[in-house]
């Protein structure tokens, strides 16, 4: 069992995050010298400590015969996604802004945490009857259209680990309730392209939304227009909500880097 300090800190993986720490442009490979050095551990502690590190995928091997080590690509993909976190809502704002001006709807840009849609940005709607929301809002993924677009891009064993239960929670009426009506519906958000919320979440609230996709054509977030069932519950309403998001998504993903075409998903319009 790990040790823990005072405060609640595991002394071997601070010296394992210690190691990393050591790594910078000017010093790309490392030896197990230095790192017993500037750790002040014994050899032998500081050889186990990059060994770890390289069965865990963070280091490699140098390859120069000197038992060395550098960086390992597992480090490029985590420093990718926590980028790709943080520039989110800034890459995502103006086009939600526009898309928010069109339709007079709140819009959002929510991403996925567990089984929880956690929104990240909100466009408050210009209607004088609109939905109100707030960054750091969680709600239930499975009964939010922005939920069901972001859980249509995970693969089948990701979706299982999240919902082990066959039966879901229940918010109103109209929630599904069960796991196998959820891939049913997740099947569709992938043939169709968008999700919807009708009345799912909250009564009275309709919602539609599309996937952002990333530079590896993974869902990274979506974007979702809410408003009152009675101007968002009609098919004509829909569709043209539908065509908005969808566009707004691929123009927020195109600016992430995301493919024009990702395979199992329906096709871009145009």
């Amino acid at each position: 069992m790990a040790r823990e300090g005072r405060d609640g800190t595991v002394g071997a993986l601070l010296h394992g995050l210690a190691v990393l720490d050591m790594f910078s442009q000017d010093r790309p490979v490392i030896g197990i010298g230095e790192v017993a050095r500037q750790l002040g551990v014994h050899r032998s502690t500081a050889s186990r400590l990059a060994a770890t590190l390289a069965t865990a995928g963070y280091l490699e091997p140098a390859g120069d015969g000197q038992g060395r080590y550098r960086l390992a690509a597992k480090l490029a993909v985590l420093g990718e996604i926590a980028a790709t976190g943080n520039e989110l809502p800034s890459v995502a704002l103006p086009a939600l802004r526009d898309l928010v001006s069109r339709l007079g709807e709140t819009g959002h840009l929510g991403v996925l945490e567990a089984n929880e849609a956690v929104t990240v940005a909100v466009v408050d709607g210009w209607q004088t009857v609109r939905m109100h929301s707030w960054v750091g809002k969680r709600s239930p993924a499975h009964c939010s259209s922005m939920g069901k677009a972001l859980l249509a891009g995970l693969a089948s064993q990701d979706f299982l680990a999240r919902y082990p239960d066959p039966d879901l929670p229940v918010s109103t009426p109209a929630t599904i309730t069960t796991r196998a009506e959820l891939e049913k519906c997740l099947a569709d958000v992938r043939a169709r392209g968008y999700a919807e919320d009708r009345e799912e979440l909250e009564p009275h609230l309709h919602c539609v939304a599309a996937p952002v996709f990333g530079r590896d054509g993974t869902v990274v977030a979506s974007v979702s227009v809410s408003g009152p069932a009675s101007r968002l519950r009609e098919p004509a309403a829909v569709a043209t909500a539908a065509a908005e998001v969808r566009a707004t998504a691929r123009q927020i993903g195109a600016r992430l880097g995301a493919p024009r075409e990702v395979p199992g998903w329906e096709p871009p319009a145009g």
